[in-house]
């Protein structure tokens, strides 16, 4: 089958993408409401893309045809927000807190979700998951003819579970069974980390 992309609409080539581009991580962002309450949200347009500075990148829409999402208005106006990686038992509340619920309404609230302070970051981080980035705005670039909010997040700190890791030759090695990294997978269904494959490259010892 050959897809000719230019003949389908924005919502029939988004429907495809999530289904053929899997599997995606997931990141569940946390940003300030500036009411006193936090936003919780998650996205799979996401990955790192700088080590220097690091730099990781999320891609968010619209709320409406009107609004932008909460995540994006959020970073847009106060900068600091949280990316977790969601372990695999974080499947509901991660589903749930993608509800559309008005601008200043907490998804931590509404759904019970667990939070609590990392050390040196304005902002709590979910409790359970394994990974959380703390981030401050590098960029926002509005990109695409709806357009979407590409956003670029600046890594200043990154909470680890210390289960995860160990050390060798001055580098953290993590291990991913003990990350139990929730995947994203199209409509809805999602994926957990399976059989884990160890390849080395001929080139390298």
């Amino acid at each position: 089958m050959i897809v000719d992309c230019g003949q389908y609409t924005a919502d029939q080539m988004y429907f495809l993408l999530i289904q053929l581009v899997i599997p995606r991580p997931v990141a569940w962002v946390l940003s300030d409401n500036g009411n006193g309450t936090h936003n919780l949200a998650p996205f799979s347009f996401f990955n790192a893309i700088t080590a220097n500075p690091p730099i990781l990148m999320i891609s968010v829409g619209w709320k409406d045809d009107k609004l932008h999402k909460d995540t994006w208005v959020n970073i847009g106006e106060r900068s600091h927000f949280v990316v977790h990686i969601p372990r695999g038992g974080q499947v509901h509340d991660v589903s749930n807190s993608s509800s559309v619920l008005p601008h200043g309404v907490s998804e931590i609230e509404t759904f019970g979700i667990a939070t609590e302070s990392p050390e040196g970051w304005p902002l709590p981080r979910v409790t359970g998951a394994a990974v959380a980035f703390c981030c401050e705005k590098y960029a926002i670039y509005e990109i695409g003819r709806d357009p979407q909010g590409l956003i670029l997040g600046k890594i200043n700190r990154i909470w680890i579970d210390e289960e995860a890791v160990s050390r060798s030759n001055n580098r953290i090695v993590i291990d991913p069974a003990k990350i139990d990294p929730l995947a994203r997978l199209g409509g809805n269904h999602y994926a957990l980390l399976g059989e884990i494959l160890t390849v080395k490259r001929p080139d390298k010892p």
